[in-house]
């Protein structure tokens, strides 16, 4: 409400009103008139299509992008499979040309996007803007990263882990979740985590926070390519999972396929899925103990099979946790599947757009 506005900014109800008026008139905004409790009062928002941010979320398979506006309305977005260790430089350009794609198909001016956010698959340093450790993922290090997204789209852009944005997806995408703190892990081709804590994504002083792929869990375990031993990304290996169930179906597998296999009931497929959940469940229950969240949301495309691996994840967590630490939590799916990246990227882009405070409202 306009008079909401005034009284958080502290600005006088005449100078809202002034500056409303003009951007209803620069058409950034709408306005129309309201009840509320009883009375007459003036609702802004922003229009759709005014303005609009890009959200870009690298996986180690994929490349996705997104329009949005700064409603939250998605004005189109776009997919791309990409191979194995496909070099920086041409994912970079792969991004430029989707966005081109982008634009001439939503009809959307470039000088309409305001700030671009992007996430990559490793842990960053962002006083230095460059991967924090390099040999997680070698084909970006040594890159200034916000500088070089600037290049491939010609908007100004934010960077951060993919894990990290995807927890801020889950937990501000509209509905936002009314919740202090939320911890969600993606499993994929790796194993990442990101943490919300009073709405902000926590990363650590150097970038490293809630890495819980990268937990060591048995420290006589296997050597992880992070070089420590025993790390859940090691032992509960997803692409290893894969060649074993390849191995035993007589094909390679997708982890759409072993998500398929176990709900038609195939025994290697389930047995494996348990074993993930219950490695998971175990660096689970460390940040259950340490941070306590409010939320903890599974993501990522093999989270689809559901309790198949979400009984023994959370069984392994009550069993490792301080009761305390678990007695209020939730443990369940994410909301967004794997859209929540590419929606956090784009929050992130308007929180980071300096002309305009972006508050995260609650739904």
């Amino acid at each position: 409400m306009q008079a909401e506005i005034a009284r958080r900014t502290g600005l006088s109800p005449a100078t809202v009103t002034n500056l409303v008026r003009e951007l209803v008139d620069e058409g950034v905004i709408g306005s129309e008139d309201r009840v509320h409790q009883g009375r007459k009062a003036k609702w802004i928002s922003p229009r759709a299509g005014a303005e609009c941010v890009l959200g870009i979320d690298v996986g180690r398979s994929h490349v996705r992008i997104a329009l949005v506006d700064l409603g939250f309305n998605v004005l189109g977005e776009l997919q791309q499979r990409l191979a194995r260790n496909t070099p920086s430089a041409d994912i970079l350009a792969l991004v430029g040309e989707m966005l081109e794609e982008l634009l001439a198909t939503t009809g959307v001016e470039r000088a309409s996007i305001v700030r671009a956010g992007a996430g990559i698959p490793g842990p960053i340093d962002q006083k230095r803007h460059r991967i924090g450790t390099p040999s997680l993922l070698p084909e970006w290090a040594g890159i200034d990263l916000p500088a070089a997204f600037e290049a491939a789209t010609g908007v100004p852009t934010s960077v951060d882990n993919d894990s990290n944005l995807g927890a801020l997806g889950e937990y501000a995408w509209p509905p936002a979740l009314d919740v202090d703190s939320l911890f969600r892990v993606r499993l994929t081709t790796g194993i990442g985590g990101g943490l919300v804590i009073n709405g902000k994504p926590w990363r650590g002083v150097d970038g490293t926070a809630a890495e819980i792929g990268h937990h060591s869990i048995d420290e006589s375990g296997a050597l992880c390519r992070c070089g420590n031993r025993g790390c859940v990304e090691a032992i509960a290996s997803v692409p290893g999972f894969l060649e074993v169930l390849g191995r035993a179906v007589g094909h390679e597998v997708d982890p759409d396929e072993w998500v398929q296999l176990a709900q038609q009931g195939n025994t290697t497929a389930g047995r494996l899925l348990e074993d993930l959940g219950r490695h998971v469940g175990v660096a689970v229950a460390n940040i259950v103990n340490l941070v306590n969240p409010s939320r903890i949301l599974i993501g990522g495309p093999i989270s689809a099979v559901g309790d198949i691996l979400l009984a023994p994840l959370r069984a392994e967590v009550r069993q490792r946790a301080v009761p305390a630490a678990t007695r209020g939590i939730r443990i369940e799916l994410g909301r967004w599947g794997d859209l929540a990246e590419v929606y956090g990227a784009a929050i992130m882009a308007m929180q980071a757009q300096d002309s305009v405070t972006y508050s995260i409202p609650k739904w």
